[in-house]
C-alpha cells in the first residue's frame, strides 16, 4: 500500500470502523490510542478494544493490509518520533507464545533489498561514491554506529573515505568552509540526532555535494540529500535494530568495487602488506 498521511490514515480507519460493531471497537480504540498501538501485539490490542484476535486481523485487511504487522508498521512510521526509550521496554515483555517482531521485522526489511538495489537511486548512489574524490561519510549518536562498518570495508576498495562525526575535528572544518573536493554520505536514521540535521543544513550552504541512507521518504535528510536511499530500520525491540542497512552496505561496497579499476590488484596487494605483518592469526 502507498505511504499515506496520519489524516488519510485515519480517514480510512473510522471508514473501516463504519462497517460492524466490533469494527468500530477496534477503530475508536486506535483513533484515541494510536501512540499505544504502534507499541502493541496483536493480542493487546485485541483485549483492549474487547475484540478476539481474529478481528483484529481482518479489520487489518478490510483496510489492505496483509495483516495486523503491516497495519502496525505504517502507525510506526507515523507516529514513532512520539516514542521515547521507555516506551519500548514493553518489547521486553513480549509474549514468547508469539512470534518475535524483532525477528519478523528483519526478514520482511530484508526481503525489501532485492528491489531496493534495482532502483535508479541506488545507481545514482553508487556512482556518486566513484566521482567523490574525499568520501566522508557521516552521522551522530545511532545513526554514526554504522560508520565503522561502512568506512572499513569501503577503504578497501577505494582511497579517500573519512569520516564525520561531531567528535571529530572534520566535523567542525567541512561546516565552516567550503571545501570543494568533499562529497558527504550521511547515515539519518530514527531519532533523528537533531546535531546531525543542524551539521547537514550547515554544510549544504558550501553546496557540497550530499547522499544519504535513511530509513524513509519522509526522512528530513531528503531536503539535502541527492540521491537519497531508503532502507528500513526495525524498531521492534528495546532498540532499532539495522539488519537491513548494513546488508545494503555490504551489497553498496561490492558495487563500487564492481566499477573500480584494478580492485583485483588492489585488493591483493592488500592481502599481501597484511600477511607480511601478520595481521592475522593463523
Amino acid at each position: 500500500m502507498a505511504t499515506m498521511g496520519l489524516d488519510e490514515l485515519e480517514q480510512r480507519i473510522k471508514e473501516q470502523g463504519n462497517l460492524s460493531p466490533v469494527n468500530r471497537q477496534i477503530a475508536d480504540y486506535v483513533l484515541h490510542h494510536l501512540r499505544d498501538v504502534s507499541l502493541m501485539s496483536a493480542t493487546d490490542l485485541a483485549e483492549a478494544s474487547g475484540v478476539s484476535q481474529p478481528s483484529v486481523s481482518r479489520f487489518c485487511m478490510g483496510l489492505g493490509y496483509q495483516g495486523y504487522a503491516d497495519f502496525v508498521r505504517v502507525i510506526q512510521d507515523l507516529v514513532r518520533e512520539e516514542w521515547r526509550a521507555p516506551d519500548r521496554t514493553h518489547y521486553l515483555r513480549y509474549p514468547s507464545s508469539e512470534e518475535e517482531p524483532l525477528i519478523a521485522e528483519e526478514i520482511a526489511n530484508l526481503s525489501t533489498l532485492q528491489s531496493l538495489c534495482q532502483t535508479p537511486p541506488v545507481e545514482q548512489l553508487v556512482q556518486f561514491i566513484l566521482r567523490s574524490r574525499r568520501l566522508v561519510l557521516a552521522g551522530a549518536r545511532a545513526s554514526a554506529t554504522v560508520i565503522p562498518y561502512a568506512s572499513y570495508f569501503l577503504s578497501k576498495v577505494r582511497d579517500g573515505v573519512e569520516v564525520a562525526t561531531p567528535d571529530a575535528p572534520l566535523w567542525s572544518s567541512l561546516a565552516s568552509h567550503a571545501q570543494p573536493d568533499v562529497a558527504v554520505l550521511a547515515f539519518v536514521f530514527p531519532r533523528y540526532a537533531a546535531s546531525l540535521l543542524e551539521w547537514l543544513d550547515d554544510v549544504s550552504r558550501w553546496a557540497t555535494p550530499i547522499a544519504a541512507i535513511t530509513d524513509r521518504p519522509q526522512s528530513p535528510a531528503r531536503q539535502w540529500a541527492h540521491p537519497l536511499v531508503v532502507v528500513p530500520v526495525a524498531r521492534a525491540s528495546l532498540f532499532d535494530s539495522y539488519a537491513a542497512p548494513m546488508v545494503f552496505l555490504n551489497y553498496l561496497i561490492r558495487r563500487v568495487a564492481s566499477h573500480t579499476p584494478s580492485i583485483e590488484t588492489r585488493l591483493q596487494e592488500l592481502e599481501q602488506y597484511e600477511s607480511r605483518r601478520q595481521v592475522y592469526q593463523k
